[in-house]
């Protein structure tokens, strides 16, 4: 075996905080569900789908009064990732959060998420079967090498590296909170959890320290 060290260069973070949402859940079932904020569609396709967003372009936390003590959790849970585990130094504000139902046989395409900074979801009804996927930013674009050579995926590495996967599934549980660079792309597949729950959101910095001007 050769002596040899890797060097994980440009990193992208992705940080859980567990977040008490004891009764968010049970709100949804009673207060949000049976609301008109509501969209029968995946937000990437168009197409009907098992899959309901709430609220989908809008802000739960200024909607709903009882959500402002939760709401006011996740804001300050964002910046310690943004500013402590990210090194900004600006804080955060919420530019929008939204509930997202799935039912079995339901999926989220992968997607990113644009005019926001940092974004994530926090999970409320989960079971064995709750994933989320993530898709490598780093790939073939219209400036690199065609000549690709695959690296086989099937094959466990024998150091216990996993950076030649294109996509990794982190499995999540009720009160698992995940931040990430808006724009990592993610999703799941096919979804096996009856009535996954999840909420999500997206954030802007309050201020900016290098805006590009024309």
């Amino acid at each position: 075996m050769m002596k040899h060290q890797t060097i994980p260069l440009f990193a992208l973070p992705v940080t859980r905080i567990d977040v008490d949402c004891d009764g968010i859940a049970e709100f949804f079932d009673s207060v949000v569900k049976p609301s008109k904020g509501r969209s029968n569609t995946d937000g990437t396709t168009g197409y009907a789908t098992p899959l309901i967003h709430y609220h989908n372009d809008q802000n739960v936390f200024d909607i709903y009064d009882e959500l402002k003590d939760f709401g006011d959790r996740i804001l300050e849970a964002s910046n310690f990732v943004y500013r402590n585990v990210m090194n900004h130094d600006t804080e955060l504000r919420i530019t929008n959060a939204w509930f997202n139902e799935c039912d079995v046989g339901g999926r989220q395409y992968m997607h990113n998420h644009c005019n926001s900074a940092i974004s994530g979801t926090i999970y409320l009804r989960t079971d064995q079967h709750s994933y989320l996927q993530f898709h490598s930013p780093y790939g073939m674009n219209d400036f690199g090498n065609l000549l690709l050579d695959e690296p086989n995926t099937k094959r466990p590495n024998q150091f216990g590296y996993s950076h030649h996967f294109k996509i990794v599934t982190y499995k999540v549980e009720d009160g698992a909170c995940l931040f990430w660079p808006s724009h990592l792309r993610h999703g799941y597949t096919e979804n096996l959890t009856p009535q996954r729950l999840s909420l999500s959101f997206n954030f802007l910095p309050t201020t900016f320290n290098c805006v590009y001007k024309s």
